[in-house]
């Protein structure tokens, strides 16, 4: 039976929790696939940690890791995929950023062979126009200095099978941005455009330095090494 491990990084998500793992289970997921969640809590200090040993006591699908420090939310989403042992992991947000309903037809693209299924953000519903901005500038550019189109991953909400997952595992570079090379391979990359909103409950923790800094890592990560040595020249 293929098996399918939902990997979400968390921090000061205790209102989120309860909600996200009710609609998760609730979904209609292609049959004879084993669909869990993996929570990684990453310096929650509200109760988080307390709601996640609940919830995974009540439910054996829902699984979960707590890290000693703080490591942000892309080396969490990394280690979940490193002790991830299914045959797909998909990566995602549990604040209702990323539109859960279209879980099941990530996992049947992935049954008929696609490696990576990358959902493609449309629109962004209550975002701040700074950040609408400020997204805009930097895909324009990111893409004059690396090359690389960042519209197609505007958000690391996707499926990858195992062997995908095990080379992010190998790429530091792409662990605090969660953005790769995609596969260009007839068959192995579909893409699903998704609507989605900014946050149903709580606070948004990217601030606008934290927003700054990821943009960074961000270019840095994508670049090509021949690219930068040409740009430093």
């Amino acid at each position: 039976m293929p098996s399918v491990d939902v990997i979400v990084a968390v921090r000061n998500e205790e209102q989120n929790l309860p909600i996200f793992v009710e609609k998760l289970f609730a979904l209609a997921f292609p049959p004879d696939v084993h669909v869990q969640v993996v929570f990684i809590e990453d310096s929650s200090t509200d109760g988080t940690r307390s709601m996640l040993r609940r919830i995974g006591g009540e439910n054996p699908r829902v699984g979960y890791y707590m890290l000693a420090r703080g490591f942000g939310q892309g080396p969490a989403i990394v280690f979940g995929l490193s002790r991830s042992t299914a045959d797909a992991m998909i990566m995602m947000d549990a604040d209702g950023g990323h539109p859960l309903e279209v879980l099941p037809e990530m996992v049947r693209h992935y049954l008929d062979g696609a490696r990576v299924v990358q959902c493609v953000r449309n629109t962004l519903a209550n975002r701040k126009a700074y950040r609408d901005i400020g997204a805009a500038t930097f895909q324009l550019f990111a893409r004059s200095v690396t090359g690389v189109n960042t519209h197609e991953q505007n958000i690391f909400f996707r499926l990858v099978s195992a062997d995908v997952a095990r080379e992010i595992i190998r790429q530091p570079r792409y662990w605090r941005w969660l953005r790769f090379p995609l596969p260009r391979r007839a068959g192995d990359l579909r893409k699903i455009p998704v609507d989605s909103q900014e946050r149903v409950l709580g606070e948004s923790k990217y601030d606008f330095r934290r927003l700054v800094n990821l943009a960074i890592d961000g270019i840095l990560s994508l670049i090509p090494t021949a690219r930068f040595a040409v740009i430093l020249v």
